[in-house]
């Protein structure tokens, strides 16, 4: 069995990515319980409008608000182990998998929604294309049926 010292969770800010956040710090957290060195990764990847620059004002601004609401997103947990926050501008997708590379991750735990059909065909899957593309293993969390 491998070793899970690195998880990369990457939000959104859903209810998919909330349950996926939570079941990441809990299995760090149970994992860590031999072994401090246990991390998460929390991962928030955005694109720009198609107008606007990563330099303009609108780009930093966004990167403002989106740092602010990852970081109370990250506090809602009370996790008792290491969570780094991080944001990417690019591709959601690529910059989960480049992520999981660069950050050394073992493991990926993201959220879906389990859409499937015509709005999963005309939507795509950002969990999907991790899962095909991502260096390790990942592990995908459904919200509970209602």
């Amino acid at each position: 069995m491998p070793t899970i010292r690195k998880i990369l969770v990457p939000v959104d800010f859903s209810d998919a990515s909330r349950s996926a956040a939570s079941y990441a710090i809990e299995l760090a957290e149970q994992l860590a319980a031999g072994d401090a060195s246990v991390s998460v990764d929390a991962l928030h990847a955005w694109q720009l409008a198609g107008f606007a620059t990563p330099t303009s004002e609108l780009a930093k601004d966004t990167e403002r608000q989106l740092r602010a609401e990852l970081d109370g997103f990250l506090g809602e947990f009370g996790a008792k182990i290491p969570v780094r926050s991080h944001l990417r501008l690019g591709v959601p997708y690529q910059e989960i998998v480049q992520a999981a590379k660069e950050y050394e991750s073992d493991l990926v735990i993201m959220g879906t929604t389990g859409k499937t059909g015509l709005e999963h065909f005309l939507i795509g899957s950002v969990a999907e294309r991790v899962v095909r593309a991502a260096p390790v293993p990942v592990l995908t969390v459904r919200l509970p049926a209602r």
